[in-house]
Order: C-alpha cells, then sequence, then structure tokens
C-alpha cells in the first residue's frame, strides 16, 4: 500500500481510463495497483521493483500489478496513471519488450519521455489532457485513443446516460436496452469504439464522480454513495487497488491549480 507523506499534488484530472498526478511524490512503501504508471520528474528518484533493485531515474513505465517502492520522491512530478484493459494501455504494455517485473524494463520503456520537464512548463499545469496527449504521444498512444473519437450513435447514447446512473447497480443489459441493442452487441461496440470496456468504464466513471462529491464538500461516505459504491470502505479499496493511493491524495490531485 502506497504511503500519503510527502505527496502534495496541485492539480489533476480523473477521464475514463486515466488519471493524471501532478505535484510532489513521497516516498511510498512497496505495493502494487491495477493501473499502468507512467512516471515523470524534474529531478531524479529513486525506484525499486521488487527484487530490490533501485535505478535513479526521471522517467519510467511500470507495468500493472508490478511491486514496485518509490526509495525517494520528487517536489515536481508526474504520474500518469493508465487503464491497462484500454486501447491505450495495451499500446503502452507493448514497451516492455523483456521482464516487466524489472526496473531496467521500466526504465527502458520511457525511452523518449527524459525530455518532458513537469515543473519548467506550467503551461502544462493549467492543462493537463494536453500533457496526457503528449506523454502517451511519445508512447505510440494515437489522441483518439485518450480523448475518445467519433462512435456509433448507440454507443453515444449509452455514453450520455451513464453519469446519471452511478448511484446504483449500472448493467450493461439495462442499458443496451435503453439504446436498442443486445448486450453482447454493445459490449462489442463499446469496447471497440470508447477504448475500454464497459464495467471498467463505468468504474473509471464511479471515481471520477467520487473525487467531484468529496470537491463540492461531501464526506467520503456520503461521495462513495453518490458514486455507487457500498461505503467509504469500499471506495477506498477500489482506488488503492487502481492507484496505489488514498482517496485523500487521489482528491488532492483533482483540486484545480489557481494560477498566480
Amino acid at each position: 500500500m502506497a504511503a500519503s507523506g510527502g505527496w502534495d499534488g496541485r492539480f489533476g484530472v480523473i477521464q475514463p481510463g486515466w488519471h493524471l498526478y501532478l505535484g510532489a511524490v513521497g516516498p511510498a512503501n512497496e505495493h502494487a495497483h491495477h493501473a499502468i504508471q507512467v512516471v515523470l520528474s524534474d529531478t531524479p528518484m529513486v525506484l525499486q521493483d521488487s527484487g530490490g533493485y533501485q535505478r535513479r531515474c526521471t522517467a519510467a513505465v511500470i507495468p500493472a500489478n508490478a511491486p514496485h517502492t518509490i526509495v525517494k520522491g520528487a517536489a515536481e512530478a508526474v504520474m500518469l496513471y493508465l487503464e491497462p484493459e484500454g486501447t491505450a494501455g495495451r499500446t503502452v504494455s507493448g514497451r516492455w519488450c523483456s521482464d516487466p517485473g524489472s526496473i531496467d524494463t521500466w526504465t527502458s520503456a520511457a525511452n523518449g519521455l527524459t525530455n518532458i520537464r513537469p515543473g519548467q512548463d506550467k503551461a502544462w499545469a493549467r492543462t493537463p489532457e494536453s500533457l496526457a496527449v503528449n506523454i502517451l504521444g511519445v508512447l505510440g498512444v494515437a489522441d483518439t485513443h485518450l480523448r475518445g473519437d467519433t462512435v456509433h450513435p448507440a454507443v453515444g447514447r449509452a455514453l450520455r446516460s451513464l453519469p446519471d446512473m452511478l448511484d446504483g447497480p449500472v448493467r450493461l443489459a439495462d442499458v443496451g436496452a435503453e439504446v436498442g441493442l443486445s448486450a453482447s452487441r454493445l459490449r462489442h461496440l463499446f469496447a471497440g469504439q470508447v477504448g475500454l470496456p464497459f464495467r471498467r468504464y463505468v468504474l473509471w466513471l464511479r471515481l471520477q464522480r467520487a473525487a467531484d462529491e468529496v470537491l463540492g464538500g461531501a464526506s467520503l461516505t456520503e461521495a462513495a454513495h453518490a458514486a455507487g459504491f457500498a461505503d467509504s470502505s469500499h471506495l477506498t479499496k477500489v482506488t488503492h487497488r487502481t492507484f496505489g493511493l488514498p482517496p485523500s491524495t487521489l482528491v488532492k490531485a483533482v483540486t484545480p491549480l489557481v494560477p498566480d
């Protein structure tokens, strides 16, 4: 489980399939999370893999579910968390040509990213989507795989309906009936055109809703219920499993930066 001490996110964004954390990164004990993690920093961080091997680096791409430790963080860093089941995540996964559990593989996969310095271009702090697009472009991910592209009309109706359904169960068959498609047809179209499996897309919407609720003044329990989680404990488990971060750090990372 990641430790939260020393983390001070100034700006971030959650979108279906990805989350961007921008700010200070502190040490974290060995942990693993479901999201692919792209790490960038202005000054060298010290990362460690499960074998105990350490590297000083300013860029790394850590696979989903790979145990890792942040031995030393950085005052200016970016953490881009990417859904591994999505189109963008599958593209990035192709960069691990050898042992995905090795820190040498993680730093090699980040080839080309070392020219990006998150603390030196303050414009990116105000446009996190542009930063995410730039990072993934270096990694070979097309812009459309991050922001979505033109979709089938029924899929478009489903996407518009889903945000209003998050306070309870969201069933693929129910959504399919609403938009005039069978569950199997909607599942196929949704994954192919949106770039995420239906259930994973809904989970990211729930995380987004929970963060928005807390930012609006709701308690963690109230936010969990509004987003369709059983309780605050359920929300906490999901954020740890997905990002390796507690909800408190996640919420700080989606607090808008106020320009000086």
